[in-house]
């Protein structure tokens, strides 16, 4: 039962649960439940709480997704390896399958570049439209999508289809790590967002890792960009059935009652029980963002905005470099370790996880700002040294500063969606952030060729990766903190 009797005006108040109600000492009518006066969609989340069935869901399905882009994303260090470390393995890869020479540019690393290309193009699109006509819909069809052409691409015929198909795949990757990554912050209480980054850090490093066993259980660049794709169709199809809209949204763009069922819902779930004017929320919400008509008026605010103009600039470059340096690191991760590439790629993928335990703690003890400097600081320190080691004379150490550096730059870039998810204002929120993904694609395409720069004189792919990291942690130091700002 509700508040609002057939007929009445006025705003539709949350029910209670019946169990929640109390009788008065004088009275066998039961007293009404706590009313919540909240004036931000926050504010409601942090209500319903975090550790419910819920939130939970939304924060592990939507880490999922992590899991499923890193295979196709990582598989290139399989499927067209850019170094000769696999040679002697017995996995057919693209080279060998269309009888691709190597020189100077190896025509087979297009397989990672043209799967960024795809995002660079078309991946802005896809997070302009979330901003406008939702995120679950956006996400539920880039999943579905990009899940088939992955699948095409296994079974081309030639070189060029099989490209073609990795352009499409990789098109959606900003809105399968995006997307879901902001419905995901939009949807929980704002103090889980640092426990977010940590399950999606893990799904991602399960991600990564597991091309490995793929790999030598289907010794075949054709067969794993298969089993690397199938399960992103098949978990859309899935998520088509069961993704709720994230709440920001919801409240963002006025639509009130779908608002209140998402809380229903959300209570239903195990949420905690309360009573909300849900249109005067909205009301506060939205009483100092204009209304947005078209596309064209989100995006004239944003470019005449100074504030939000320095922003993305700063994080476009934040992104740019993190992006080609952590991907440029994980495709040679294979010739890490001289004679076993196995190993190699999985230690490369798992001293990625304790960044996604300890950055959670650093973002909140330190605050955001403070750890992306840090990281950064790290990364320049450490591929400054990997300048001066070589990895025939000194195998171990030059592992244990790679895996540092390593480690660095998968801290650096995870900063990139909790730092920036809180920076741009909701209404924004995709734009902007899509805006630096989508320019980052430029970094992830150059990574690939980076190693051309050792053929300048060794050492100086890493100079200048160490460089970048150290003009990164500076420009930092320009952007406010947001660690207080819920």
């Amino acid at each position: 039962m509700t508040l609002r009797e057939a007929g009445e005006e006025g705003p539709l108040l949350i029910p209670t649960d019946p169990e929640m109600t109390m009788k008065t000492p004088d009275s066998n009518a039961p007293m009404k439940p706590e009313k919540l006066h909240a004036t931000t969609g926050d504010e409601i989340l942090a209500e319903l709480g975090l550790l419910n069935t819920h939130a939970i869901f939304i924060m592990l399905s939507m880490g999922f997704l992590w899991f499923l882009s890193a295979m196709p994303t990582m598989s290139p260090a399989y499927l067209a390896p850019p170094t000769n470390s696999m040679d002697n393995s017995s996995f057919l890869s693209v080279q060998d399958e269309f009888n691709l020479q190597r020189s100077l540019v190896d025509p087979a690393e297009l397989t990672s570049s043209v799967y960024f290309l795809g995002n660079l193009v078309l991946g802005q699109m896809y997070c302009m439209a979330a901003d406008r006509i939702g995120r679950r819909p956006v996400l539920v069809w880039s999943l579905i999508v990009s899940g088939l052409a992955g699948a095409a691409a296994a079974i081309a015929p030639t070189f060029y289809l099989m490209l073609l198909g990795r352009f499409i795949q990789g098109s959606f990757f900003n809105s399968i790590t995006m997307v879901n990554w902001v419905l995901c912050c939009e949807s929980i209480a704002f103090k889980g967002h640092s426990y977010a980054s940590v399950v999606f850090g893990v799904f991602w490093v399960a991600g990564y890792c597991i091309i490995t066993p793929i790999a030598r259980l289907f010794p075949s660049w054709r067969a794993l960009q298969f089993m690397t794709s199938l399960p992103t169709l098949l978990f859309g199809l899935l998520m088509l059935a069961i993704l709720p809209e994230s709440f920001g949204f919801l409240i963002a763009k006025k639509k009130h009652a779908s608002a209140e069922a998402w809380i229903k819902r959300a209570q239903r779930w195990g949420g905690r029980r309360f009573e909300i004017d849900v249109l005067k929320t909205i009301e506060n919400e939205t009483a100092r963002v204009p209304e947005e008509t078209t596309l064209a008026e989100s995006l004239r605010h944003v470019v005449h905005d100074p504030k939000l103009v320095l922003y993305m600039a700063i994080q476009t470059v934040l992104w740019v470099v993190d992006f080609m340096i952590y991907n440029a690191l994980s495709l040679t991760s294979t010739d890490v370790m001289e004679g076993d590439s196995d190993t190699s790629f999985l230690f490369s993928g798992l001293v990625e996880l304790p960044c996604y335990f300890l950055m959670p703690i650093a973002l909140e003890w330190l605050g955001r700002r403070p750890t992306v400097i840090l990281s950064h600081v790290l990364s320049a320190a450490a591929l400054g040294t990997m300048c001066f080691l070589s990895a025939a004379m000194h195998p171990s150490i030059y592992m244990v500063v790679w895996l540092v550096a390593k480690f660095g730059m998968a801290s650096a870039f995870m900063c990139c969606f909790v730092y920036g998810s809180e920076i741009f204002p909701v209404q924004y929120r995709n734009i902007c952030l899509g805006f630096c993904a989508t320019i980052s694609n430029i970094g992830a395409m150059m990574s690939p060729h980076c190693n051309l720069l050792d053929h300048v004189f060794r050492g100086l792919m890493f100079a200048v990766f160490a460089a970048l990291c150290a003009v990164c942690a500076f420009l930092t130091s320009f952007l406010p903190e947001t660690k207080h700002s819920h």
